[in-house]
């Protein structure tokens, strides 16, 4: 790859971490919030810095980064482009598509609560698996709810004990709490089988969601 390319690709990387940080500080009555902060955080980084043109060359390509910065630009807009669901509901799906995990944790919120979107339980809770087995708290602790309360999926208190437990390592917020709450109420003590239990949910393979 050419030197100009890798600067591209840095810049396309610094915006979508910056997305990344701010989303995994919220949810439910938060959500909505938490889109704005985006937009006012990130798509300004983009905007400002010159950006666009590169995001748009990178997501021709084929970067699931780019095409994650580039819709998220076509959701909100901005001075030089104009707002478009379509362009970026689909640019969300190529990018979540290639399993980029921050683009299947916003794809899963927008089914999750019908953002934009037909609200889909199950397409959400495989895109949040997408994010959650590489390793991301946020989903992790968003998975534990939807096996507490059977959204999309069959209830499960010691899936969802090894979802919260997961998300707890990484000292997410609530995931203490809720852990012990749930491990509390369901009289669950086994920590042997929900280890094992977390071994079989993170060494699955992700399907395709979309």
């Amino acid at each position: 790859m050419y030197a100009a390319e890798l600067l591209l690709l840095f810049r396309v990387r610094t915006v979508v971490f910056h997305q990344t940080v701010i989303l995994e500080y919220f949810r439910d009555s938060s959500f909505f919030s938490a889109l704005c902060v985006i937009v006012f955080l990130a798509v300004p980084c983009i905007v400002q810095g010159g950006y666009e043109e590169d995001i748009r060359y990178l997501a021709k390509q084929g970067d699931a980064e780019a095409q994650y910065a580039l819709a998220l630009l076509y959701e909100y807009g901005s001075e030089t482009t104009g707002r478009d669901r379509l362009k970026s509901f689909y640019l969300l799906q190529k990018s979540a598509g290639q399993e980029l995990a921050g683009a299947c944790l916003y794809l899963g919120m927008k089914y999750e609560y019908g953002n934009g979107v037909d609200q889909d339980y199950k397409k959400a809770l495989c895109n949040y698996l997408c994010a959650a087995r590489q390793g991301w708290p946020m989903a992790q602790y968003f998975l534990a709810d939807f096996y507490v309360k059977g959204k999309g999926v069959a209830k499960s208190i010691p899936t969802a004990l090894a979802w919260l437990g997961l998300a707890r390592e990484f000292d997410y917020p609530g995931a203490e709490s809720d852990f012990l709450k749930l491990q509390k109420q369901s009289g669950v003590h086994d920590f042997t089988a929900l280890k094992e239990i977390q071994g079989k949910l993170m060494g699955h393979t992700s399907k395709s969601c979309n």
